[in-house]
């Protein structure tokens, strides 16, 4: 089989824990053991501390973390598909459209879990290919020791016009921020984006290096993602989140099950953990607005029934991902 590099930004993290560790599986999950590798673009430190929990629950299963940017991510998934499958048990990216294509390429098993029904219809896929783990919201920040809220932009058509004191991140890296280009393009056309590159708008790598570059006050305001800010605001920086005036890009991150997963019982766990009261109640102590309904949002955050969001061209951006990053790329990284 021939040897494959990739990007030496993906790191590999194995969370490992000791036998004696406690939890208890649900009815049926008694059979479900051995190890389970998810590839995630969840931040790292999240996806830890979020793994540990599950393998508390499940400590017959020991989960393998494999963590980058979605883009990253894919590059990898498509990699290993032409050379024998992937070899992820399971996805968990804030790219929704890369969902779509595995899915017609016949790369996903479909698995409805016991806590489906709780997760609305319009954050799941309808043969269940796929299902929203957490709902992430992409937002206005602003640090207010350098621009007052009152000061700050409350539109999208207004971030712009704070030139190089604005920052956005790259979608050639981030998931998350490749589903908001394509909105934006839907919404407002490329018009957008060269009136941003004329005003020298920043392109930083990924949604955390904007936020860590407002809390340290080398921009004043940014587009990045709520629950990145969230957990910085908890730790004192002086940010606000402003929900943008057309709406936020409200991005379902999906997890799914590979067709190629060589543990397919310990993948169901995880994608039922994730689902379930108690991973959604982790997520929600992490800053992340819950899918279920019946589990509170953080302290302060609206409930995703409660967002008012841009409506998201997820086919479109599927069929057109390549195009979308290259132009982007010909108009802000030239």
């Amino acid at each position: 089989m021939r040897m494959i590099r990739f990007p030496a930004v993906l790191t590999r993290v194995l969370v490992a824990i000791a036998v004696g560790l406690a939890g208890i599986a649900p009815a049926g999950a008694q059979q479900a053991s051995g190890t389970v590798v998810l590839y995630t673009s969840v931040p790292q430190e999240l996806a830890t501390e979020f793994g540990r929990a599950f393998m508390r629950k499940h400590p017959q299963i020991k989960l393998e973390i494999l963590r980058s940017g979605s883009t990253e991510i894919e590059k990898r998934i498509f990699a290993e598909m032409e050379t024998g499958g992937i070899r992820a048990d399971l996805l968990w990216l804030a790219d929704a459209p890369i969902f779509i294509t595995l899915r017609e390429r016949g790369q996903l098993q479909p698995y409805r879990s016991p806590e489906a029904h709780f997760v609305p219809a319009d954050f799941r896929d309808p043969g269940f290919h796929f299902i929203a783990g957490r709902l992430i919201n992409m937002i206005i920040a602003v640090n207010t020791t350098l621009i007052p809220v009152r000061a700050a932009p409350k539109s999208w058509t207004d971030l712009p016009r704070y030139g190089k004191t604005a920052a956005m991140p790259n979608p050639l890296f981030s998931g998350s921020v490749f589903v908001t280009i394509a909105t934006f393009v839907q919404k407002y056309g490329w018009a957008w984006f060269e009136r941003a590159r004329r005003e020298n708008m920043q392109v930083l790598r990924g949604n955390t290096e904007v936020a860590r570059g407002l809390a340290a006050r080398e921009f004043g305001v940014g587009m990045t993602l709520d629950f990145i800010v969230y957990g910085l605001i908890q730790d004192g920086a002086p940010l606000a989140i402003i929900w943008p005036e057309e709406g936020a890009v409200s991005v379902p991150s999906p997890v799914a099950i590979t067709k190629s997963s060589r543990n397919p019982e310990a993948a169901r766990r995880f994608v039922d953990y994730v689902l379930s009261v108690e991973g959604q109640r982790f997520l929600a102590s992490q800053g992340v607005v819950p899918v279920r309904a019946d589990v509170d949002p953080p302290k302060g955050q609206p409930r995703a029934s409660e967002i008012k969001s841009l409506p998201i061209p997820f086919e479109w951006a599927a069929r057109n991902a390549a195009e979308i990053r290259s132009k982007f790329e010909q108009i802000m990284m030239r």
